[in-house]
């Protein structure tokens, strides 16, 4: 699993870089400060599975880093930890693609929550938030097989192929409890609720042999 965090205060980083360490042992954690370097890290970078930045950094604003991030890696959840508590910052990162919106000062089981929700599909904001995106905003409708990230494709390829949870695990190096998850996101994605229904389904919307990733 690979995550990349940004924030331009190091103390930051290195409470979420533990944190995240200690919820997923084997993760690889990528660190910038801007979100200029998030975009860097992303060209250098294949199969990110997670994005974490802090809303206010001094390179971009919120709203256009995050939307550069998205444009680089539409696919890739990307989650806002802020200082900012305040539903214009929400709106904010809403409205630019982000897939979740969490306080700083959250307990670990908030944060770890959250990450969570948003590696399974979701979209974690506060009620008060407009869903609703003006249609000139709204993109074309795109093949489920599209909005997977690219673990979630690596995942689904080596189901394909009929390997277990186990042995997927151990193929690309994470815990079988985050296959889980990536397992979960894709049933999502394709609104099936089985690993055969999801190989059969990914066949179809792509018509030739599961992506190598």
């Amino acid at each position: 699993m690979k995550i990349i965090l940004a924030d331009d205060h190091a103390l930051v980083r290195d409470g979420l870089k533990m944190l995240l360490q200690s919820a997923f042992p084997n993760c690889e954690v990528i660190e910038g400060k801007s979100f200029g370097d998030v975009i860097a890290i992303l060209r250098d970078h294949r199969s990110i599975d997670l994005i974490l930045v802090d809303f206010t950094m001094d390179d971009m604003h919120a709203s256009t880093g995050i939307r550069a991030i998205k444009r680089s890696a539409s696919a890739v959840p990307v989650v806002i930890v802020s200082a900012r508590d305040d539903l214009d910052a929400y709106q904010i990162s809403f409205d630019a693609g982000a897939s979740a919106f969490v306080d700083k000062k959250s307990a670990h089981e908030k944060v770890l929550g959250v990450v969570a929700q948003v590696m399974a599909g979701e979209r974690v904001f506060p009620t008060d938030v407009k869903r609703s995106t003006p249609s000139s905003n709204r993109r074309e409708a795109v093949a489920p097989v599209d909005t997977l990230t690219p673990r979630q494709l690596q995942v689904l390829e080596l189901l394909g192929r009929g390997l277990s949870n186990k042995d997927i695990a151990k193929r690309i190096g994470i815990e079988i409890g985050t296959v889980k998850v990536y397992l979960n996101a894709i049933y999502r994605a394709f609104g099936v609720h089985n690993r055969t229904q999801a190989a059969l389904m990914a066949k179809k919307d792509i018509g030739e042999e599961l992506p190598s990733v």
